[in-house]
């Protein structure tokens, strides 16, 4: 009879696993489920339980499976990693830690739990300390261009653009058509004042993802800068096709048409960015001198009477 429970035990665990594996995580912990009343003390279908509650979002559930599972097996390394992931994802971020570092007691060169560790700490906004986790991730694994993108985001966090750019060149060096990674390139740049660098990067994103709207977007704040309207006009006119209810877009692009005096489409602009969000523009254009020399306009007026404010 035990035998019998253990093999069905065992084919709804591997079910699950083939569910898991498709990303039908709901199948997968119904399957999990069965083989757990066929034998309870199951770790492997327990952790894979929790894997799948996390995949869904069910990160408390999922600590909940990870630690049933430490129970049963203590040393189980990857438990200890994917419970740090599931508590950094609820933002208890000491605990998400000690976890990492727990799994890191039995596998000190697992480079893939460095560089969760490493994430968590961004997200805890730790910079400096997840600079550290992912310089081990790639004394352990170099060609990691993940985590030369992550370093960099967390190098760009803490104001250092030169080592910042030089992360995301490494990445670069490893995955050259990586659009994120060029993307973040382009963002470190723009702070860092370096524009014409910042345009070339997210132009190389629009090679790699023509729809890439937030390229388009920041491409047309660089090309502000640079003041070149136009082009920041030409630019933002594709953002605002590809995400046309992103209202910071039409706002950008009513700013240039007052630089470009073209009152006409400044205030359709604008009209367009105050009916995603009324409130935060019309408090803006309350106050702020760029849109001055259209203040007076009857137009510019109207639109205020019209929301009331």
């Amino acid at each position: 009879m035990q035998m019998t429970m253990n093999l069905e035990a065992e084919f709804f665990f591997q079910q699950g696993l083939r569910q898991s594996k498709a990303a039908k995580f709901q199948e997968a912990i119904a399957s999990f489920d069965k083989a757990l009343r066929c034998k309870p003390n199951y770790p492997k279908a327990l952790s894979q339980k929790g894997f799948a509650l996390g995949s869904l979002g069910r990160h408390e559930d999922a600590i909940a499976c990870f630690n049933q599972t430490l129970k049963l097996q203590w040393k189980a390394c990857w438990v200890w990693h994917n419970r740090g992931i599931a508590l950094g994802k609820l933002e208890r971020y000491i605990e998400a830690i000690n976890s990492f570092d727990y799994a890191l007691e039995l596998n000190p060169n697992a480079a893939t739990i460095w560089h969760n560790r490493g994430i968590t700490l961004c997200d805890w906004g730790q910079y400096a300390k997840a600079v550290k986790s992912f310089d081990r991730t790639l004394q352990l694994q170099p060609d990691a261009y993940w985590a030369w993108n992550n370093k960099g985001n967390a190098l760009k966090q803490l104001g250092s653009h030169k080592e910042a750019l030089d992360s995301y060149d490494r990445a670069i060096e490893f995955d050259p058509d990586n659009a994120r990674v060029w993307q973040n390139r382009g963002m470190s740049l723009m702070e860092w004042g370096r524009y014409e660098k910042a345009l070339a990067s997210f132009d190389r994103v629009i090679t790699i993802q023509p729809n890439h709207d937030q390229a388009w977007s920041k491409r047309g704040l660089v090309l502000e800068k640079l003041r070149r309207y136009q082009e920041a006009i030409a630019s933002y006119k594709h953002a605002s096709q590809l995400q046309p209810c992103d209202h910071t877009i039409w706002y950008n692009k009513a700013r240039c048409y007052v630089r470009e005096n073209n009152i006409e489409e400044a205030i359709n602009n604008l009209q367009r960015a105050i009916n995603l969000c009324p409130d935060k523009y019309l408090q803006i254009l309350k106050n702020n001198s760029e849109f001055d020399k259209i203040r007076s306009d009857e137009r510019f007026q109207a639109m205020f009477q019209e929301q009331n404010y």
